[in-house]
């Protein structure tokens, strides 16, 4: 047997959320760099900290969610609402929204796949799902908070013209 082989054996199992939680920084700044290379996302002119300010919250849902703990639903409504708000306000589309959220699941899969050697198999699919979800509920809410403020803009611009 390999000494790394035996490293591997010797260690304990992780689940994703503890994978996700010891990687968070470097998830983020993948992200980020993800981002920054999209030719569409990059048509909005934003600083580093205005492009990841909701990440790193969204993280620690998704993390609490895998693991079971109770996460406050007005609270991540809140904040999905906020986010979908600031992103209209910033020139975002819903279509960026997605892409954002798309370039995160990926970044979060890669990350997931570079540690699959430590993983804990056993909870693997459990704790996929509810990161997915909490994610797919972030962006679902950011849309429809979005779309208040598109159909509100577009109603006061109908009845000046009107």
């Amino acid at each position: 047997m390999t000494k790394e082989i035996e490293q591997n054996q010797n260690q304990p199992a992780e689940r994703i959320p503890d994978i996700i939680k010891g990687n968070k920084d470097g998830v983020i700044s993948q992200w980020l760099q993800r981002v920054k290379m999209n030719p569409e996302l990059i048509t909005v002119s934003l600083s580093d900290a205005e492009r990841r300010d909701h990440v790193p919250d969204l993280l620690d849902e998704a993390i609490a969610h895998s693991c079971g703990d109770p996460i406050s639903k007005e609270e991540r409504l809140k904040a999905a609402e906020h986010h979908g708000t600031l992103r209209y306000h910033q020139g975002y589309s819903v279509a960026m929204l997605i892409l954002e959220s798309q370039l995160l699941q990926d970044v979060i899969a890669e990350c997931i796949r570079d540690h699959v050697d430590t993983l804990d198999l056993s909870h693997l699919i459990p704790d996929i799902a509810k990161i997915s979800d909490t994610i797919s509920a972030e962006l679902r809410e950011s849309s429809r908070s979005f779309m208040k403020h598109y159909e509100w803009d577009m109603s006061r611009l109908g009845r000046r013209s009107g």
